[in-house]
């Protein structure tokens, strides 16, 4: 007797990939069923790379990947020109959406045909016929909201939301005002602010709603509190001035799937966060929800899984690497048997374009771990999106080529640049390699690693959670700043970056002032509750200096007695 599910991801590599594990795990835990995975066109070819990384071997691949039909639908999208990007910031977010409508008609359509049983043709001219059973369950990031709506209303089916990231962060995005939540009411009292002249100010659609989400009236004493973190001020979710007109849609749109739901699959561990945990069970009544950790790749998991770096940055999927488009992908209806009918051997997706040359952030690592040690590298990546001001990414690369004990680093650039004359210094050091690329779970399980300087997304956060790797977190919006709150200040497993804020300026941080060079104002004493956020160079360049010099007394720690997930040296900010 066959099972059938469908899965519905987010696009994005931050939530496509590991919605790509998840469909892995759960066909290799129920081996009766089939999951149709619904994929946007431009990204199936990574779909299907990064489901096949997730095996443990050929025979896995086999018997797995059969049961895995990735479906493609929708339209390509135009690349984002900086002109685009420019107009999209200016446009009313109620008229934004992301996936666009057209793709989620059609992603609808191929819903349609899949509840009725029929044999189609998808966007890439894969044939697709009934499986001997019709779906009864759909699995699906929060994000997709125009087409889990329609489809929650039209079908009798079953209606479970993948988060990718930490329990605390899914309750400050959706659960009621009382538990701490922020989409309650969000939406109409956005229009109620636009409907009334005085309130509105001149202000646009967008900035009401980029206002509302740094400061809502309705939080007592602008503090947040939620289960299982130290309260902080609501400001602090913006860490930094950085707004997409679509945080407002997965609000807005979010709040109402979230309603749907008939229950919630988290990525988080439960003992890491049994607080939070049993406050989600409580608002979320009676539907279930259900942690089943971080999904990674066995090979990543493994006892040798640091000395095997370059084997698994080869098996990586690059996600800035072009993809093919149109019937090249090589889309199959058949058993993910050999490479092409995988998908393999059809367009980009790969770490190198040359499978035969080494990866250079791996390659970098390994000279590291041989003149320097285990431990002694940091690893800087803020995700395909983000990237700091060009003043503060100077001050963190000055600030590492000035270190008296080097630590040598790998920095990501994929959506910033750096200065000629500093990236010019930065190879004539010798201490960093600049990449555009990286493959992130093959460097947080190399030898060498002993840091990673994150955003502190969903990914990262669990990455390196799991690689044993501590965190110096530099948020920037959505569930970054629960994240690096909740690393730093509950687990101990990471420094927060403070000074480097820009999204609320003047406004303190609820939090101990430990700073000995009185950069932010501390006076070398501890202030009670506050940290004065002083946005100045000296600021941020002090605590960039103190944070450092830190991480490298912890990795001389490392190197001596050895470092273990939670371990006691590696202390949260201002513990």
């Amino acid at each position: 007797m066959v099972r059938h599910a469908i899965l519905i991801p987010f696009f994005a590599w931050g939530h496509l990939r590991p919605s790509c594990a998840l469909a892995v795990t759960l066909v290799r835990r129920y081996t009766d069923l089939v999951i149709s995975f619904l994929c946007e066109v431009d990204f199936v070819k990574r779909a299907k790379d990064e489901m096949s990384r997730q095996c443990a071997s050929d025979q896995e691949r086999i018997a797995l990947l059969s049961r895995m039909r990735v479906i493609a639908y929708g339209y390509p999208q135009p690349p984002l020109s900086p002109e685009m990007a420019a107009m999209v910031m200016q446009m009313d977010p109620r008229n934004l959406h992301v996936p666009t409508i057209e793709t989620c008609t059609d992603a609808l359509e191929v819903v349609d045909k899949l509840m009725e049983g029929r044999s189609f043709l998808d966007k890439l001219g894969g044939e697709w016929n009934p499986v001997g059973a019709l779906p009864r369950l759909v699995v699906s990031d929060v994000m997709m909201g125009n087409v889990l709506l329609p489809v929650k209303e039209k079908y009798d089916l079953a209606l479970f939301i993948w988060w990718i990231g930490n329990t605390a962060s899914f309750t400050r995005m959706f659960a009621p005002l009382k538990h701490g939540g922020r989409a309650e009411g969000y939406a109409a009292e956005c229009e109620a602010i636009f409907a009334d002249g005085e309130r509105r100010a001149g202000r646009s659609f967008g900035d009401i709603a980029r206002d509302l989400w740094i400061r809502d009236p309705r939080v007592a004493g602008d503090v947040i509190k939620l289960a299982g973190l130290p309260a902080y001020y609501q400001w602090e979710d913006f860490p930094q001035e950085f707004w997409f007109p679509t945080v407002y849609a997965s609000l807005a749109l979010g709040a109402k799937v979230v309603d749907a739901a008939d229950g919630f699959l988290m990525t988080t561990v439960e003992e890491l966060e049994s607080e939070a945990h049993r406050d989600m069970i409580q608002w979320a009544r009676p539907r279930r929800v259900l942690c089943l950790g971080p999904q990674l790749p066995p090979a990543l998991l493994s006892e040798d899984a640091s000395q095997a770096a370059e084997a698994l940055a080869k098996l990586d999927v690059n996600y800035h690497f072009p993809a093919a488009s149109g019937p090249a992908h090589g889309h199959s209806n058949g058993p993910a048997s050999g490479t092409a009918v995988n998908g393999q051997a059809n367009g980009g997706g790969r770490a190198c374009p040359d499978p035969a040359a080494p990866d250079p952030a791996i390659a970098f690592l390994d000279k590291a771990l041989a003149v320097h040690g285990p431990h002694s590298a940091l690893y800087i990546s803020f995700g395909s999106v983000f990237f700091p001001p060009a003043a503060h990414a100077q001050i963190l690369l000055e600030s590492l080529l000035a270190l008296d004990q080097p630590m040598p680093f790998v920095i990501t650039v994929s959506a910033g640049r750096l200065p000629e004359e500093l990236t010019a210094a930065l190879v004539a050091s010798g201490r960093g390699v600049v990449v555009q690329w990286a493959p992130q779970q093959a460097v947080l399980s190399h030898a060498a690693l002993g840091w990673m300087l994150t955003h502190c997304g969903g990914g990262g956060t669990f990455e390196a959670l799991s690689s044993g790797v501590p965190v110096i977190g530099w948020p920037f919006m959505g569930d970054q700043p629960q994240h690096a709150l909740w690393l730093s200040r509950v687990l101990g497993t990471a420094y927060e970056l403070l000074q480097v804020r820009t999204g609320a300026p003047g406004r303190p941080a609820l939090r101990p002032d430990t700073h000995s060079d009185g950069a932010a104002g501390g006076r070398g004493v501890e202030r009670e509750r506050e940290t004065v956020i002083a946005g100045t160079e000296q600021a941020v360049r002090g605590e960039l200096a103190r944070v450092l010099r830190a991480a490298g007394v912890v990795a001389c720690w490392q190197l001596l007695v050895g470092c273990c997930l939670l371990s006691p040296v590696v202390v949260g900010h201002g513990d």
